[in-house]
């Protein structure tokens, strides 16, 4: 089966990817990057069967979802997210990397959300210096010359030829293979990339922690980028409410390194969000 995209009046794409069982529960997927697009997740959404319907979002501007003039229509990046949430009553929101930040920016989605999970984010812009020593303490050959080449004339296969050589910091050796490929099919939008560098990367701070709702926050322990260890070592976020656990042998993305675990522990917070279990809180 098969049903066209949803598109919001913002243009925000809305993918349609199945429907299980009679729950209401609507599953929105958020990619990070940003300018990779929702196509970064396919592999983490076909490992799921999530009771209720499931959705990959695109913002407008970003991966395929292109516009009139793409730098502008991602900046409209908040209203455009909250638009998508706003569709459907009962919304959890699967977001990771950047696209989690973008979350945890806007206070107005707790009032939306049924419940939310966390892959491989941060609660501010620590990582980016956390990053930055790592880059600077076990270079890539070759990959300074791809970032001044990006730097001096930007476009969408200088953005794929750096994100796909960075595919150390990304995946462990388990994945590479995997992850490499899967990077190499992506739809890049270095519109989307550029307006986050300049506009939202380098001053982010959470400005909501989830009060009551259901929330997962997931990471591989081996992730390079946005360490376990950011939500770890944030009292703000040592709630009842919000669960923090690691995924063994994994980076940052960890359903590419060790699936059989991320699926786990999605599946395991599919009764908690729907009510039939409950959360022990902590970090694990």
């Amino acid at each position: 089966m098969h049903k066209p995209p949803l598109k919001t009046r913002s243009g925000a794409r809305l993918q349609w990817l199945g429907e299980t069982g009679q729950s209401d529960l609507h599953w929105l997927f958020l990619p990070g990057g940003p300018g990779l697009g929702s196509e970064s997740l396919i592999l983490l959404c076909n490992l799921l069967r999530l009771p209720g319907t499931s959705w990959r979002v695109d913002l407008p501007g970003d991966g395929a979802n292109t516009t009139p003039n793409d730098y502008i229509s991602f900046s409209h990046w908040p209203s455009a997210l909250i638009e998508a949430v706003s569709q459907f009553k009962r919304v959890v929101l699967v977001a990771h990397s950047t696209g989690g930040m973008y979350v945890l920016s806007l206070p107005e989605l707790e009032g939306l959300l049924q419940g939310l999970i966390l892959l491989d984010s941060a609660p501010n812009a620590q990582w980016q210096a956390s990053f930055e020593k790592r880059v600077h303490d076990f270079p890539i050959e070759g990959l300074d010359v791809l970032l001044e080449k990006h730097n001096h004339s930007p476009s969408n296969e200088s953005l794929k030829r750096l994100t796909v050589a960075s595919a150390p910091y990304l995946f462990t050796d388990k994945g590479m293979e995997k992850g490499i490929l899967m990077l190499e099919s992506l739809a890049y939008n270095q519109d989307a990339c550029r307006w986050s560098q300049e506009h939202f990367d380098s001053t982010y701070e959470a400005k909501w922690i989830p009060q009551t709702i259901p929330t997962l926050i997931l990471a591989g322990e081996r992730d390079q980028i946005t360490p376990l260890s950011l939500f770890a070592e944030a009292l703000e976020f040592q709630r009842a409410n919000i669960k923090i656990e690691s995924i063994k042998d994994a980076g940052h993305f960890p359903w590419i390194d060790n699936p059989k675990d991320v699926a786990e522990r999605i599946m395991q917070y599919c009764s908690w969000v729907d009510g039939s279990g409950q959360a022990d809180g902590g970090t694990r």
